[in-house]
């Protein structure tokens, strides 16, 4: 059976790489406290003055700038006919859930190194992908060699909760009439079987086009409580468990966006199941069949369909006797391709068809646009991941959750989320506890950013 770490290859590339001072310049950076939400902003300056101290070819190369508390870093290319390239990822950090530090093996901001891992916050997601795509560039700048293209490097300050420094960034490059040729940000990548696909003899990986919209709804219903003999209309919690149960009796259709198709397309070759063998004969001919199968399977349905779950329910009484007054409950969706939060707003209205029931966004923003596959970022990106892991099928796809790249579809078409270091799901516990990566996988991944860089900035 083949081990996760069998599908490295060309390991003994760029020899002199500093994979020693890599990590330990990325341990510094995981021990600045930049959790999304922080209401001081001096770990993250304090992170920015630790990427300036450490990499100086590239800051002799180009400008730093300091967008709020993101970073936008700039090195000028000699051919100014060929549209830059941005290599992307995030700063901020999700913090650890009260009550849970001693469960960690080592403190979640130590940025302890062992010899084989690097462990704490970000060393997944994704300080990890951020100082990678640093030492990339600082390799090939050490090394003497000058980008023909632009190369960007942006980091958001926010990517967990709100997006606007991403944003903010995007805003600044569009005021100064720039237009991006690719895109890299985190997403994707990974290795899995093809089982769910009907393809259980093929190793995957994603590069993902696309990401579902998001958006948080408020429900609130108001009521002047009272003795609980008395329930006349209905208590409150009742009306607002009526209104839930309403939204999630009335589900989204299922449909294929273009993205999920290519996805079938490229599998179709190597799918030995059915009924997905069958079916993807006539992948456009059997569209509704294949909704329909991806909607009954536990995996799948998730690319097919605006999911919706519930998640949070407050302002319940203190006794049992007691009506409650006013109670507010928040359902969480995921907008499929084509869905926008206006769109979203009247189905739920529609539904629940009781004026009673304030509905409000708590945050809200449409699926993403489904980028280019047949261009020259694609193609560039999948012959990088391809050099320094063997065996795999690199399929376009849809991530489920949220990145910053949506913000660049402005301009962008060619937005790609794909990140490079590849770990085993039992080694990352990204958002969990005792998040690490391995070393190795952090040298993989900088010698394939270091691929990717030279191949489309520096000798494109």
């Amino acid at each position: 059976m083949k081990e996760f770490y069998d599908f490295f290859q060309n390991e003994e590339l760029y020899p002199d790489l500093d994979v020693e001072g890599a990590v330990q310049r990325l341990s510094r950076a995981v021990q600045f406290k930049t959790v999304s939400d922080n209401p001081d902003a001096q770990p993250f300056f304090d992170l920015h003055e630790h990427i300036k101290a450490s990499f100086p070819h590239i800051m002799q190369a180009g400008t730093f700038e300091a967008v709020g508390r993101s970073v936008l870093i700039t090195v000028k290319g000699t051919d100014e006919g060929l549209k830059p390239a941005l290599f992307m990822s995030h700063i901020d950090v999700v913090p650890v859930v009260a009550g849970t530090e001693a469960d960690w093996t080592h403190d979640a901001y130590s940025g302890h190194v062992d010899g084989t891992f690097i462990w704490g916050r970000g060393t997944q997601d994704i300080k990890v992908q951020v100082f990678g795509e640093l030492e990339a560039l600082e390799y090939l700048l050490a090394h003497g060699e000058k980008p023909q293209r632009t190369v960007y490097l942006a980091f958001g300050q926010d990517e967990e909760t709100f997006n606007t420094g991403a944003q903010a960034i995007s805003d600044l490059l569009k005021s100064r009439g720039i237009t991006l040729e690719f895109l890299v940000d985190e997403g994707g990548g990974g290795i899995s079987k093809g089982s769910i696909f009907g393809a259980p003899e093929t190793d995957i990986s994603n590069v993902c086009l696309m990401e579902k919209g998001y958006a948080d709804l408020k429900l609130t219903v108001e009521s002047k409580g009272g003795h609980s003999s008395r329930p006349f209309g209905g208590t409150s919690l009742e009306r607002l468990a009526r209104a839930i149960t309403k939204i999630c009796d009335d589900p989204f259709p299922p449909q294929l966006s273009g993205t999920l198709k290519a996805t079938f397309r490229a599998l179709q070759p190597y799918v030995t199941e059915e009924p997905l063998k069958t079916l993807l004969q006539d992948i456009d001919g059997n569209e509704e069949k294949l909704a329909d199968y991806c909607l009954h399977d536990e995996h799948l349905f998730p690319l097919v369909i605006t999911t919706i779950a519930p998640t949070m329910i407050e302002g319940s009484s203190a006794a049992p006797n007691v009506m409650p007054q006013n109670m507010s409950a928040v359902i969480n969706f995921r907008l499929a391709a084509g869905y926008d939060p206006e769109k979203l707003m009247a189905h739920c209205r529609k539904a629940v068809d009781d004026d009673s029931v304030k509905m409000e966004f708590l945050q809200a923003n449409a699926s993403s646009a489904e980028a280019r596959s047949d261009g020259y970022g694609y193609a560039k990106l999948v012959e990088s991941m391809s050099h320094f892991y063997t065996g795999l099928v690199f399929v376009p796809a849809i991530t489920v959750g949220g990145t910053d790249a949506h913000c660049y579809e402005q301009i962008c078409d060619t937005c790609l989320r794909c990140g490079p270091m590849m770990s085993p799901e039992d080694e990352s516990a990204a958002h969990g506890t005792d998040e690490k990566i391995r070393i190795r996988a952090f040298a993989q991944g900088i010698r394939t950013l270091i691929h990717l860089m030279e191949n489309t900035c520096i000798h494109p």
